[in-house]
């Protein structure tokens, strides 16, 4: 199916280096490009037929790099988990793993990592982070940032980018659509491994961007758990 289109000037399918992960895809994908604007979509998910346009016409008109995020919905309507987030940080996962945020009303500090459950907002927002499966940013502002973390194979890769352009004082938006549907969990792959890959990332995530020397080091703990047992399986 995929290569009935490449008789389209406009498609180039990159092929024949196996499944290498979400990030080192992306920045594959992004290296044989040739438009000044960079849209990035998950493979589950069916794009409105003006999705990249807005999302192309918001960077527009944003003066200076900046990373814009879509708005996916579930096949209801939904809204997509984790396409607005507050700013990964060791309590904010640690609210969200553990289900604290149902307390937030009480205790703001117990706010959850995910936004999607908040009112839509009528025009692009300044957030924490955006997701991964529907985004776009400049060629030359990704090819600024190193593009995705390689060793990052699948999970936390699109918070990873949206901290570092954070810190280079750029703005992460998200963009209310809704743009398109995401069918989630297509993949055969069994549920345990892509746990163990989200945890990995974020070990990797902490090592990186901990905000102390303790965080940095439960983070390399908790990745060399992980590796070990990986080994095992």
């Amino acid at each position: 199916m995929l290569d009935t289109l490449t008789g389209n000037d406009k498609v180039q399918l990159l092929r024949g280096h196996g499944n290498v992960g979400f990030a080192a895809g992306c920045n594959r994908g992004a290296m044989a490009a040739r438009g000044n604007v960079l849209v990035f979509l998950n493979p589950d998910a069916v794009l409105n037929s003006c999705a990249a346009l807005e999302l192309a016409a918001v960077l527009a008109a944003t003066p200076g790099p900046a990373v814009v995020g879509g708005d996916l919905r579930d096949a209801q309507g939904r809204a997509d988990r984790g396409s607005r987030r507050e700013r990964l940080t060791t309590w904010r996962a640690l609210v969200s793993a553990v289900g604290l945020s149902r307390f937030e009303r009480s205790f703001p500090a117990l706010r959850d990592l995910n936004r999607h459950h908040e009112p839509l907002p009528h025009t692009p927002v300044r957030v924490g982070g955006i997701s991964g499966a529907l985004f776009a940013l400049r060629k030359a502002d990704y090819a600024a940032l190193g593009g995705m973390d390689e060793g990052y194979f699948l999970h936390v890769e699109d918070l990873d980018l949206c901290r570092r352009a954070e810190l280079r004082g750029w703005p992460v938006l998200f963009v209310p659509g809704p743009h398109g549907v995401h069918v989630r969990s297509s993949s055969a792959v069994r549920g345990h491994e892509i746990a163990l890959h989200k945890a990995r990332g974020l070990a990797r995530y902490f090592q990186k961007f901990g905000g102390n020397a303790l965080e940095r080091g439960l983070a390399r703990l908790a990745s060399g758990v992980l590796n070990v047992s990986s080994r095992r399986k």
